[in-house]
């Protein structure tokens, strides 16, 4: 596997486990071969392969993890809210399973609970990047304006030459027709982060609802380049 020789390690796997097919240690297997049919194209293979690993070893947390993971990118939050549930049922702490949990609930528009979990993180990591922004973002969708702010601003002061926090705070400084600081925090944004097409276009679509077609056009004929 670590040489991407992955069909070889495939067929190895599967040859360990018919030399002792009752082993515990096959949960650890089944884990490597869905990891090998994920990288390769074929998830449902790797979900079948996740089912078989807890089957051996229910409830461990990285096979959890990794099923979580997958469902996430085929699209299943569901199911991925009950692996991350799980995790979290055992260990109620773990940093990843309550990001990811709050991840969803916010997609979900279950604000409440996804700010719960957010700041939980936070109580554990009071630094967590990704904590900050998502909780400034449910606070924000939640009508919370100053609580919002206060957490985005401090997101920044923790990390000023990250590119996300000032973009996220452009979008909100928008909302309330703060255009003039809206448009300094895109320009940091674009400055600390120049490929990023999606801080570019979000400029674009602000000078364009502030009647600035000009610079909106001269923002969007940047955008090919600026992705190469």
């Amino acid at each position: 596997m670590e040489d991407d020789s992955l069909m070889l390690a495939e067929r190895l796997f599967k040859l360990a486990m018919r030399e002792a097919p009752s082993a515990h240690t096959n949960a650890i297997l089944w884990s490597h071969l869905a990891s090998i049919h994920e990288r390769t194209g074929r998830e449902q293979e790797a979900l079948e392969d996740y089912k078989q690993a807890l089957a051996i070893a229910p409830g461990t947390t990285g096979i959890l993890l990794s099923r979580a993971s997958l469902y996430l990118k085929l699209g299943n939050e569901d199911r991925a809210l009950t692996d991350y549930d799980e995790v979290l049922q055992q260990q109620p702490d773990h940093q990843e399973a309550l990001l990811m949990r709050a991840y969803i609930k916010q997609r979900k528009r279950l604000l409440k609970e996804a700010r719960a979990d957010y700041e939980h993180l936070l109580r554990l990591q009071p630094t967590h990047e990704q904590a900050l922004l998502g909780l400034a973002l449910v606070n924000n969708e939640g009508r919370r304006p100053q609580e919002a702010m206060e957490t985005i601003n401090r997101a920044i002061d923790l990390y000023p030459t990250h590119a996300a926090g000032y973009a996220l705070r452009a979008g909100m400084e928008f909302e309330r027709k703060l255009y003039e600081l809206a448009e300094l925090d895109y320009g940091m944004a674009i400055d600390l982060d120049p490929k990023n097409v999606s801080y570019r276009l979000a400029r674009a679509s602000f000078y364009t609802k502030t009647k600035r077609k000009r610079l909106a056009r001269e923002d969007e004929s940047k955008i090919g380049r600026a992705s190469c």
